[in-house]
């Protein structure tokens, strides 16, 4: 009986990782970088937005992701896994995403990470999130409306036209 037992523990083991290689065929390869260099291979790859560069240690998840398209925008979400320490991904958005010409706004630290960076007329948002064996990194990008944009730019108007703000409070007063 305990000879039948470990077969099947046997048997099940081997299917499990037969089975593997089918949801890594899933992936997306990654695209190469436009105008690579000869020369030592960058750890980085890039999907659907060439200035967003990705570890390669990371798989793409393609039934989580999407992209909208049309010749004057491109926005969406990629989600990826892997099993990258969340500190080590922090710095390197930071870093990869401020020598592709975006610009850091801001972090939120609790268990997930939260990266804040704009470009031009973009934002991206970056989520990096623990898992139980591999950390998942949700990267959004979508375009600013025109006057975020022109803040970015710092072009602004001095002034905010507060005719439509509502100054009367919204709870009543207390008695």
């Amino acid at each position: 009986m305990k000879r039948a037992l470990v077969m099947a523990m046997v048997l099940m083991l081997t299917a499990g990782c037969a089975g593997f290689g089918k949801w890594a065929s899933k992936d997306e390869p990654p695209q190469p970088q436009a105008g690579s260099q000869t020369g030592p291979t960058l750890n980085q790859a890039f999907y659907a937005f060439p200035d967003i560069a990705i570890p390669q240690e990371l798989s793409f998840q393609r039934d989580k992701s999407f992209i909208y398209e049309t010749p004057s925008l491109k926005a969406g979400v990629m989600n990826f896994s892997g099993n990258v320490e969340m500190g080590s991904l922090e710095t390197y958005f930071r870093t990869n995403m401020a020598k592709n010409g975006w610009r850091f706004v801001n972090s939120y630290k609790t268990t997930d990470i939260i990266l804040n960076f704009l470009k031009d007329e973009r934002s991206s948002n970056i989520r990096i999130a623990p898992g139980a064996f591999s950390n998942s990194v949700e990267i959004w990008v979508g375009p600013l409306d025109k006057g975020t944009a022109a803040i970015d730019r710092g072009t602004a108007p001095a002034a905010i036209d507060r005719g439509s703000v509502r100054e009367e409070p919204i709870y009543p007063p207390r008695r």
